[in-house]
């Protein structure tokens, strides 16, 4: 296994333009964020509504772009991908989002949403697709016979076991994985960090877990990132920042579960 990190964000800047002709420059949404997710590993990114994890998360998926610094995916210059190579390149990342039924299609059954992409790389249908298909969902804690089910029959952990499937059927080497957990029960929850924690063991996939509860990705990720205000405040090896973190606001999210009552949605 190549021993280069996975993803590579370097000085990355993001900022929204200023509303209005006139409008004063805004403030940057992400303000030079530095960082490195090395292979088979998982990166938490911790922060409130505001802190700028969202902002950072969509620039990575070429959702958002980027004023200025470079993100480097698997070695590649990841803001410099335009069209086809920009969507081959993009089959490298799956996207787990925080809510599964709005990314999964009511009409469809489970087979069908989980055939999608695989479909869409141009594989054929027929009994290599299905035994796939059916491993996939093993592998995502469901039996086969949740196949020809639809996602409104599922519950919300089932749900998002089904949405990790789907994420995983490309075989990408990086998951980003927002909030994945956030609208789950607390029992839910751990059942899908232990999950996860399997996937990335079994499969060696490397992951970004971002999140507003630090004490929630604590318990899965290697490293751990910080942010507040579209700042960087700390960053390092999950033990060291958990043992000793540098930032009162760090210790805020430790001790009292801050992260837990602000939205989940923003940042």
């Amino acid at each position: 296994m190549s021993s280069a990190p996975i993803l590579e964000v370097q000085d990355l800047v993001i900022r929204y333009r200023a509303r209005g002709l006139f409008g004063a420059r805004a403030k940057p949404a992400v303000n030079g964020a530095s960082f490195q997710l090395a292979r088979g590993e998982t990166l938490g990114i911790v922060g409130e509504s505001g802190s700028g994890k969202t902002s950072l998360l969509r620039a990575i998926l070429r959702l958002l772009p980027a004023e200025s610094g470079s993100v480097r995916l698997e070695g590649q210059d990841w803001l410099a991908l335009k069209g086809e190579a920009l969507r081959r390149a993009r089959q490298k990342i799956g996207v787990v989002s925080q809510n599964p039924f709005l990314s999964l299609s009511p009409r469809l059954t489970i087979a069908e949403i989980l055939a999608e992409p695989l479909l869409a790389q141009g594989q054929r249908s027929g009994p290599e697709m299905q035994n796939k298909i059916a491993g996939l969902l093993s592998d995502c804690g469901l039996p086969a016979d949740f196949l020809q089910r639809r996602a409104r029959e599922l519950s919300g952990g089932q749900a998002q076991r089904v949405a990790i499937a789907r994420a995983l059927a490309l075989e990408p080497g990086l998951m980003i994985l927002d909030e994945p957990t956030s609208a789950l029960d607390v029992s839910v929850q751990a059942q899908i960090l232990n999950l996860l924690a399997d996937l990335k063991e079994s499969r060696g996939v490397s992951m970004l877990f971002v999140t507003h509860n630090l004490k929630v990705v604590a318990h899965i990720s290697d490293s751990l990132l910080v942010m507040r205000r579209g700042e960087i405040i700390e960053y390092g090896r999950t033990e060291q920042v958990v043992r000793a973190p540098t930032q009162d606001y760090t210790r805020e999210l430790l001790s009292f579960g801050r992260g837990n009552e602000h939205s989940a949605n923003a940042g």
